[in-house]
């Protein structure tokens, strides 16, 4: 599960990766949808799925180490969130599509604490923070030109995704870019231990 600590990561990001069962409630939203996509929209599948707290980019193996050990002393303070999936939308819009995702029904203003957390963690490295506002989001297709795509992010509706669930911990990943697609690695996990919010 862990990688060497000699090894430069390219494409890394520190995110939430919901429950099978929470996965399993997005495929059954998202699969009736998929034969009524217009061309060249590329959906993205249960393996990729998550919520994205920062994207770091290339980690440098002399830093990974340490960015490990800052991000595990910051969120072992922090405490674990719950959360529920609901709503659909597009980046940076409905008209102009090209990413579609699902977002959160339950624990936003939470989530967006911990990306705080996050952020406190990796900003030693020299990461910069994504100054835009936050909106937590799952990623169930992409495409590579704007295009409307309104009438999909409807079928997808707006109510609740699955069961909510308590996010516990944190997981550092690399993506790996290929031509069939984004494949995660799983490097690290991050526990939440809750002390923090208490002062």
């Amino acid at each position: 599960m862990t990688s060497a600590s000699t090894e430069t990561l390219r494409r890394a990001f520190v995110a939430v990766v919901p429950p099978r069962e929470v996965l399993d409630a997005v495929e059954q939203v998202v699969a009736p949808v998929r034969p009524a996509a217009p061309p060249r929209v590329r959906w993205t599948g249960p393996a990729q799925w998550h919520l994205t707290l920062q994207f770091l980019g290339r980690v440098a193996a002399d830093d990974r180490d340490d960015l490990v050990d800052s991000l595990r002393a910051v969120l072992h303070r922090e405490w674990p969130v719950t959360l529920a999936l609901g709503g659909a939308g597009a980046f940076p819009s409905v008209v102009r599509a090209l990413v579609v995702w699902i977002g959160l029904d339950e624990g936003e203003q939470e989530l967006a604490q911990l990306a705080v957390a996050v952020a406190r963690a990796t900003e030693p490295f020299g990461f910069e923070t994504d100054h835009r506002d936050f909106t937590p989001h799952l990623t169930v297709a992409r495409t590579q030109r704007a295009r409307p795509l309104a009438n999909l992010v409807a079928a997808l509706g707006d109510g609740p995704v699955g069961p909510r669930w308590d996010a516990t911990e944190l997981v550092l990943m690399e993506s790996d870019t290929r031509a069939s697609g984004a494949v995660y690695r799983e490097v690290e996990r991050f526990s939440l231990a809750g002390r923090s919010r208490t002062g």
